[in-house]
């Protein structure tokens, strides 16, 4: 996935119709849950997420470059 679908499926799969690059630079994260199926749940990044959630593909493609740009800074 590139940066542009990623961005374009953060802004379509919003419930709350934040602009994805809110969720691409990390202030609100989108998860999903088996206690609601089919459904994208969206945080702030410094709310309390329940145990069982997991990250939305497109969520998952900036929270790794992320990761990836801050390891290359350190290492």
């Amino acid at each position: 996935m590139t940066d542009d679908e990623a961005l374009v499926q953060l802004a379509t799969e919003c419930p709350r119709k934040i602009l994805g690059l809110l969720h691409a630079n990390g202030q609100y994260l989108h998860y999903t849950s088996a206690r609601f199926p089919g459904k994208v749940l969206c945080f702030h990044k410094d709310s309390e997420l329940p145990g069982d959630c997991v990250l939305t593909p497109a969520q998952a493609h900036f929270l790794n470059a992320s990761e990836d740009t801050a390891q290359g800074a350190t290492g």
